[in-house]
């Protein structure tokens, strides 16, 4: 039986610090999801907002003053690079949703899925897109990919002798970076997984999957990127 995966690719590495775009990951992402296509029968794939999304918000903030219609614009962006990596990857069956109404009923389909997507409702993370479309498909953990290789158990760009976490549960995510329930959503926080998100996952029974960083330089697979990082869980 055909399995469902739930790939978050980030922001943060769709684009370069000039802000051109990463197209050397987009080859790498395009060689590994016809690969994945013989392997499952629903693949997703969301797309992050990252420096371009950021930039843009510094930009517009000088002159428009409503926070959601910041997040209104950044959330926009999310969907430009998910229209952008859906067009690369050259694979008609693609389907790009504009709402979120859109993707559940995609995602509730009985055949065979591919859909990429970008963030699709003000006050979620795209992160938590990608945990809530794993939760329609029953696939049990979301990938993501971004520029965190693991996390550690002290921050590595301070102290030399900081140490992956291969495996780790939600309540110990938690006491790591102070999450209490209620906690809402910081755009741009630098959580691997943002609070509300990782709240989501650990009521629901999902698990994160956190790839990518230097492992993106030392592997040209992304499947073999993918076994890698820390595994996030219940």
């Amino acid at each position: 039986m055909k399995k469902s995966i739930v790939l978050k690719v980030g922001g943060s590495i769709l684009y370069d610090h000039l802000l051109n775009i990463n197209f050397e990951l987009f080859r790498r992402v395009k060689l590994w999801y016809w690969d994945a296509k013989k392997e499952y029968e629903n693949i997703v794939l969301v797309t992050g907002g990252g420096g371009i999304s950021r930039n843009m918000q510094e930009k517009v903030s000088e002159n428009i003053d409503g926070e959601e219609d910041i997040h209104n614009i950044a959330m926009s962006l999310t969907q430009t690079n998910a229209t952008i990596l859906a067009s690369y990857l050259e694979d008609k069956e693609i389907f790009l949703p504009k709402k979120l109404g859109d993707a559940y009923e995609y995602l509730h389909m009985s055949t065979g899925k591919y859909m990429v997507s970008g963030g699709l409702k003000v006050g979620w993370s795209t992160d938590m897109d990608a945990a809530v479309f794993a939760d329609i498909l029953g696939a049990d953990r979301v990938f993501k990919i971004s520029n965190v290789d693991a996390i550690y158990d002290k921050d590595p760009k301070e102290y030399f002798e900081a140490k992956p976490i291969r495996d780790m549960s939600w309540e110990e995510y938690f006491q790591m970076f102070s999450i209490f329930p209620g906690q809402t959503h910081t755009p741009n926080s630098h959580m691997p997984v943002d609070s509300q998100c990782s709240m989501y996952c650990e009521k629901k029974g999902l698990s994160f999957h956190i790839t990518g960083g230097k492992l993106l330089d030392e592997k040209q697979d992304i499947k073999e990127i993918l076994n890698e990082g820390t595994f996030v869980h219940p």
